[in-house]
């Protein structure tokens, strides 16, 4: 049991950081890029590096959520999904719809005001979202075999 609690919350703090991240990415690249913000391309790591202390709280705070919960979700389905494309695809369609939950979960924390509840702020944490649960699922999807058996 206690293993499956670590596993988990290794899972959200992967989670966590890999959203923070990436969302810090896709916010350099679709927003602050186009609006030429900084003056030659070799600023755009410290662009990214900046917007991380931004979307570390927002991001990384429903990152670690949607870890936990996308672990408890794959550990369940596990016995039925073979390794490869399926669980990718399992992976990827959890973590498109945990993701697409983040609009609300901003609006109930009061972080925006209503900035994320539009078509954009969905697509946007639907591309994290899966993007993170694609990584997640590659890179951890033998350890989540090994639980397999273990159970």
């Amino acid at each position: 049991m206690m293993a499956r609690a670590a596993t988990a919350l290794a899972a959200g703090v992967f989670c966590a950081a890999t959203a923070t991240v990436i969302s810090s990415v896709l916010v350099v690249v679709f927003w602050v890029a186009p609006a030429r913000a900084f003056q030659h391309w070799y600023e755009a790591p410290q662009a990214v590096a900046v917007m991380c202390l931004f979307t570390f709280i927002p991001a990384g705070a429903f990152g670690f959520i949607c870890g936990v919960v996308g672990n408890l979700y794959l550990l369940l389905r596990i016995r039925s999904v073979t390794f490869g494309k399926r669980l990718l695809a399992e992976a990827a369609c959890f973590g498109i719809f945990l993701a697409s939950l983040f609009p609300l979960f901003s609006a109930l924390m009061g972080w925006e005001k209503g900035d994320w509840l539009n078509w954009k702020g969905f697509v946007f944490s639907a591309a994290v979202g899966c993007s993170t649960a694609l990584l997640y699922a590659a890179i951890f999807g033998d350890s989540l075999g090994r639980e397999k058996s273990i159970s």
